[in-house]
């Protein structure tokens, strides 16, 4: 799956928003859940808080209607600050309460209204008591819950005033270990994590097959697209049961394909006959010039001007007939005799007959190709003006004592024919516009080649025909390197 694919941003995008919604959803449902635990144990600690007021106003009920010195009055007495020598026993009696009401993990302190604590759990240290002072900061005759931190551990406690026999209010402070919240509240939000990842794995893969799904009739006509070309503009692509857009889309699409036909035949047309018009007067024009130029009597200044407007006249013939056939190779593919050929046999006569250009010029060619053949189906008249083509190029811009190797290679189903030269290379301006029609190279020195700029137009429409291409590389002052790539016929 690419990045910059539909597919992918659309996988990416419904999975985010699934994403953020579980998410959220999530953080609700923790938050909620959390508040419902806390809720259960802020009416937990509220009826521990009752339990401990209804046990202490107990004894003192029972010390105003006893008046023997009883445990009960002990108790009560020392409640209301006055220390007996009997303490231990109250505190016997006291720790036998408290177990009953489930405070043994509990801490809890009951202070009189000057702050004097009166009672406490046997686990409350100073730093407890501490932990206590630091939370616990609001007024004591009111009731209210608080987080609370001993040691590290998470408590949650409520602070209560107590009233008892009308005649002391003292103020309670119990908190609970909230460890189990917290595990309970740690659970569920790994199990949350899991699942979401899951679930974000199966939503990237269920997203991507039904976007698949979705953007096949797309995948098809980019298919269908992909094989038009200039030969088979009357190729449309099929309409199907789609959705409403992708029928529009293809029947535009088909449209603009009738209109391109259309477009190119009139093109092609047009071009054709207007060449064809101009070939009748330019070829009058050129014979009543050899014919001035062969009559006596004419004046040598006149036989110059004769020359030059005859040599003008035969380069517009050559430009219009090559001009015939670039068209016929974009537009005719008809015109190709496609034949089975081998390639090596093609290269060697290509070569030999090239070395009397390169001759000329002192200049070393050589064919290097392994032994063998290398079939390829095409038509050995239009190759052959395509290699025809490069070699001559290679020979016009290399200097004399140079050199041109000719190579061919196979790679991957393909032949690899290059052609290099040690000439002067091709500027990096010109690089760019060697393929386009009626452009020809300026020299370093600033001369134009001879030439009507549409030799490598020709060949690389040839190339493409065959269903290959032509690449090249140059560096200047070291030469230039071009290659034609073609399909290998494979049995």
């Amino acid at each position: 799956m690419k990045i910059k694919s539909i597919r992918f941003k659309t996988s990416v995008l419904g999975t985010c928003i699934l994403g953020v919604v579980l998410i959220s959803f999530s953080i609700y449902l923790v938050h909620s859940l959390e508040q419902i635990l806390y809720k259960e144990e802020e009416e937990e600690l509220l009826v521990k808080a009752q339990e401990i007021n209804s046990f202490i106003d107990a004894y003192a009920k029972i010390s105003q209607d006893n008046e023997s010195p009883s445990a009960a009055t002990m108790f009560y007495r020392f409640l209301g600050g006055n220390i007996l020598n009997d303490k231990k026993i109250i505190d016997q009696l006291w720790e036998k309460e408290s177990q009953a009401l489930g405070l043994k993990r509990d801490f809890y302190r009951i202070r009189d209204l000057k702050g004097n604590v009166i009672l406490g759990s046997k686990n409350l240290t100073f730093a407890a008591q501490r932990s206590f002072n630091a939370h616990f900061t609001r007024p004591d005759n009111t009731t209210y819950f608080s987080y609370v931190s001993i040691n590290g551990v998470p408590f949650y406690g409520i602070n209560y005033p107590m009233t008892f026999a009308k005649l002391n209010t003292l103020n309670l402070q119990l908190v609970m270990p909230s460890t189990y919240i917290e595990m309970i509240l740690h659970k569920l939000i790994y199990a949350i994590i899991g699942d979401i990842v899951v679930v974000l794995l199966i939503s990237i893969f269920v997203g991507s097959y039904l976007t698949r799904r979705v953007l096949r009739p797309v995948q098809e006509v980019t298919r269908v697209a992909n094989h038009i070309t200039q030969s088979n503009l009357n190729m449309r692509i099929p309409t199907k049961e789609w959705d409403k857009e992708m029928e529009e889309l293809v029947k535009s699409f088909n449209q603009m394909i009738e209109r391109l036909g259309s477009s190119f035949a009139y093109i092609n047309d047009f071009n054709s006959h207007v060449a064809h018009e101009m070939k009748t007067p330019l070829a009058i024009i050129k014979s009543e010039l050899e014919l001035a130029l062969s009559t006596e009597g004419t004046k040598e200044e006149d036989k110059q001007v004769i020359k030059d407007t005859l040599q003008e006249v035969n380069r517009l013939i050559k430009i219009i007939k090559d001009l015939l056939l670039l068209a016929k190779y974009e537009y005719k593919l008809e015109i190709f005799k496609m034949e089975k050929m081998d390639l090596t046999v093609f290269l060697k006569e290509i070569c030999q007959h090239s070395k009397v250009l390169a001759e000329e010029k002192k200049i070393k060619l050589e064919l290097s190709i392994k032994d063998g053949p290398l079939w390829i189906v095409g038509d050995a008249t239009h190759l052959r003006r395509v290699f025809f083509n490069l070699i001559h190029n290679a020979v016009k811009f290399t200097p004399a004592d140079g050199d041109i190797q000719v190579q061919a290679e196979v790679h991957d189903r393909q032949v690899f024919v290059s052609v290099k030269d040690s000439g002067i290379g091709i500027e990096p301006e010109n690089q760019a516009r060697i393929f386009e029609k009626f452009y020809r190279i300026r020299l370093v020195e600033a001369e134009i080649v001879d030439g009507n700029g549409l030799g490598l137009s020709m060949a690389r429409a040839i190339a493409r025909a065959h269903k290959g291409d032509i690449t090249f590389e140059s560096e200047l002052y070291k030469g230039s390197t071009f290659t034609v790539s073609l399909p290998l016929f494979l049995n």
